[in-house]
């Protein structure tokens, strides 16, 4: 029954897609902006709406960039209060922040009385095709500065209301899903990798804690609306026994409205299916809020129509009298959430937080300083409080020097710091479908250390605003090479450097004295030092002289290389890499985008089953390649090297006659399995050119996994899923059938080359600990066999 009703639900929610294509009547458009269903407000005539709007009362509105987006269009947030909150605002934002790591001044202040306004925010279209919820914020900003009735004074009087009216900008612009480089913003909320997502977290997220928020989605078609609460299962470091106390009367009370003005059911999915709907991942905006402490909703609508605006903003207006009616419980409840964190409190049905996570910084307890230092900056950029040891201390029985991070966990927001930095949970007997990924640790995915201490200890420590800067080290000399080891991802992005500069750059193919294979080498000339100083100077990496080296160079050459897929982590990444990468979107390709004609020289592809078969299609658009476009991609691949990660990869190859080799896949239509992922453990080749530097025991992020068998003598196998219990957090049935099986293959002879990965190393810039697998199998294209 269960897997049944996840199938009646994907059945519906294909049909709501179709039925989007449907609609003929669009707005006037500019020839560089899709046109959008009538009534909707192009991207391009938002701020003259905002310009509009707030001249009718200035008093009560104000508006702002927050940001731009990838291809830099602006981020618009508007906020609304009564005439004098409006000249409080930066009291109230203090109020906020004050209370997370000082709940019990803050429920005083509340208990007294005081002068306070609840925060609300509203998100709107995060996904660009998703389209009604830009024109519904809208619409509730023209009622909230227009409507005089006491309904509304009272809403102004007891709120503070922040709209996101626009959160993917380039989605909305272009008609499509994700942002500009194929990234779904609505998965990119707890690694924030997206300037978009970024300028919401710095100006909204921690700069105002909101107690209420609602992103605005659509379209659900021939299904009820949806309005969350989720299914099972919860995560364990949400405080969810006091987030769904107020959560699910509050949807009720949206859904009631919604009903009155559509006579359509809503549908609360805790209230009506037993799971596929599910709230574990920390990756989606209202997720990733109430780690903040709020209530979070996602809204989809039925249809991108009128019905649709109106319903978003049914809701949204129902939402904040929902929330001035009951303003200082729902803000008790947010305080009670940090206060429990603050004091450490632990109810029945709580996780075992730690006592602390220490971060070292050397390198012989620590095994990426860089990532090391990344997240403390990431932790900081979250508003979560991090301490630096004065001195010298010891915690379970390891001794750590001054200059070590501790992350205290008695802090307001301690479920966001375990969701961050735990090891994450196998969740496969807890349902029987989930909606996306169920494991997610940054330690892991990105590869440094993060101890979890689990007894008190004495140390001195001194909080920290701001993350240590780290820079490498170089050794000037005579002799003829000089050579950079891969020590962390920016190795590559200093190598690349100098290979755009001119430079020639090697890297070894085997063991070269104290360096591993994949070590680069850059033979000295006259002014090349300058050049090494300043590269190791802003990069953390070594670069010493060496003498000649015997054996095997590899030369290093940047291919130009098309992305191709809807996950967005190989464009974002390898281009902060330096490599030669464009994202090129699914319905280009579609189009008949020709790779060759614009100068590509080989490619990447990247996807899910779904990705390859299916064609839905939301407002005209299709979210994956179609007919058209899998013949563009077979026929350059014919022809061309190419990198193939996932189903995707693997299909692209068996139609282009690549490698000879089977392949097993998760997620397929015929076992019935959903968003089957993990974290796992993959045994690399580390003298293997696109295994350099991963050795056996690696821990990687798998995603409807692959793994490859039945192979020709022309293929090599460079890595393999672990053998025996490799399997470490997540959401996978049957791992043990890929235990030991090939991961990574490629072809070992003269010609065009093809790469597979049966992982995801740079999946949704999640993975910075494998970054480096897709960096090798970019130069691997440009080596000669």
């Amino acid at each position: 029954m269960k897997r049944q009703r996840r199938q009646v639900f994907l059945a519906l929610f294909i049909a709501a897609l179709l039925i989007c294509s449907t609609f003929t009547a669009f707005a006037a458009t500019s020839p560089s902006e899709y046109p959008l269903p009538r009534n909707a407000v192009l991207y391009s005539e938002i701020e003259g709406q905002l310009k509009s709007l707030e001249a009718k009362n200035p008093n009560l509105m104000d508006y702002e960039v927050i940001g731009q987006s990838v291809e830099g269009r602006n981020l618009y947030l508007v906020t609304i209060s009564d005439a004098e909150g409006m000249k409080k605002l930066d009291q109230y934002q203090k109020f906020m922040q004050d209370a997370v790591n000082d709940p019990e001044k803050a429920l005083k202040e509340l208990n007294a009385k005081g002068d306070s306004k609840i925060p609300i925010f509203f998100n709107a279209s995060i996904h660009g095709n998703e389209t009604t919820g830009t024109d519904a914020v809208l619409k509730l900003i023209n009622k909230l500065l227009t409507d005089t009735s006491a309904e509304t004074k009272q809403i102004l009087k007891n709120c503070v209301v922040l709209i996101n009216v626009c959160q993917n900008p380039d989605g909305r612009a272009s008609g499509h899903r994700e942002n500009a480089v194929g990234t779904d913003l609505n998965r990119d909320y707890i690694t924030q990798s997206q300037p978009e997502v970024q300028g919401v977290v710095k100006n909204i997220a921690t700069k105002w804690f909101p107690t209420v928020m609602l992103d605005l989605h659509g379209f659900m078609g021939s299904g009820n609306v949806l309005l969350e609460p989720c299914t099972i299962p919860h995560n364990p470091n949400y405080e969810y026994d006091l987030a769904l106390k107020y959560a699910l009367p509050h949807a009720e009370a949206i859904s009631a409205e919604i009903t009155a003005l559509t006579k359509r059911d809503v549908d609360i999915p805790i209230k009506v299916w037993e799971d596929g709907w599910d709230d574990y991942p920390p990756i989606f905006t209202p997720q990733y809020f109430m780690y903040l402490g709020s209530i979070g909703h996602t809204l989809e609508v039925k249809f991108p129509n009128q019905q649709g605006i109106d319903t978003a903003y049914t809701a949204s207006y129902a939402s904040l009298k929902y929330a001035s009616k009951n303003k200082t419980e729902l803000l008790k409840n947010q305080f009670t959430i940090y206060e429990r964190g603050v004091k450490g409190t632990v109810v029945e049905t709580d996780i075992d937080f730690p006592e602390a996570y220490v971060i070292p910084m050397t390198q012989t307890q620590q095994k990426d300083t860089l990532e090391a230092a990344n997240m403390i900056r990431h932790l900081l950029d979250n508003k979560v409080v991090v301490k630096m040891a004065e001195k010298e201390f010891t915690a379970d029985g390891v001794t750590y020097p001054a200059g070590t991070y501790v992350v205290p966990m008695k802090q307001g927001l301690r479920g966001l710091v375990n969701t961050m930095l735990w090891k994450g949970e196998d969740v496969s007997e807890l349902a029987s479908a989930m909606y996306d990924i169920s494991a997610y640790s940054f330690p892991q995915l990105c590869g440094f250390d993060a101890v979890a201490v689990e007894k008190g200890f004495d140390a001195d420590l001194t909080a920290v605003s701001a993350a240590p800067v780290l820079k490498g080290t170089f050794t000037k000399g005579t002799e003829t090479n000089y050579v950079m080891p891969v020590e962390n991802n920016q190795a590559y992005k200093a190598a690349n450097a100098l290979v755009k500069d001119g430079y020639a750059v090697y890297r070894t193919g085997e063991t070269v004295g104290a360096y591993a294979p994949g070590t680069f080498v850059i033979p000295n000339k006259k002014g090349l030092e300058e050049k090494l100083a300043k590269l190791a100077s802003e990069n953390a990496v070594t670069i010493q002289n060496m003498g000649s080296i015997k054996g095997k160079l590899l030369p290093v050459t940047l291919q130009k290389i098309a992305v191709i897929g809807n996950d967005g982590g190989v464009a974002t990444a390898m281009k902060e890499l330096g490599f030669n990468v464009t994202a090129i979107p699914y319905f280009l390709i579609n189009n008949g985008y020709d790779l060759e004609k614009n100068g590509f020289e080989s490619m990447v592809i990247s996807g899910t089953e779904a990705f390859w078969k299916d064609s839905y299609e939301a407002t005209g658009i299709t979210w994956s390649l179609d007919e058209v476009g899998q013949n563009e991609v077979i026929e350059f691949a014919k022809t061309h090297d190419f990198i193939g990660v996932g189903y995707a990869g693997a299909a692209l190859n068996e139609a282009a006659k690549k490698l000879n080799v089977a392949y097993t896949f998760t997620g397929s239509e015929e076992d019935g399995q959903t968003a089957e992922n993990g974290i796992c453990l993959m045994d690399g080749n580390n003298t293997d050119p696109v295994s350099f530097q991963f050795g056996t025991q690696e821990t990687v992020f798998a995603y409807a996994p692959v793994w490859f068998d039945k192979m020709d003598s022309k293929v090599t196998t460079a890595a393999t899923f672990g053998k025996g219990e490799m399997y470490l957090a997540g959401f996978w049935m049957e791992p043990e059938k890929a235990a030991g099986a090939a991961a990574i293959i490629h072809d070992n002879s003269k010609g065009f080359d093809a790469v597979l990965f049966g992982i995801e190393p740079t999946f949704r810039n999640y993975t910075p600990a494998t970054y480096g697998l897709m960096a090798n199998a970019m130069y691997y294209l440009g080596y000669e066999k």
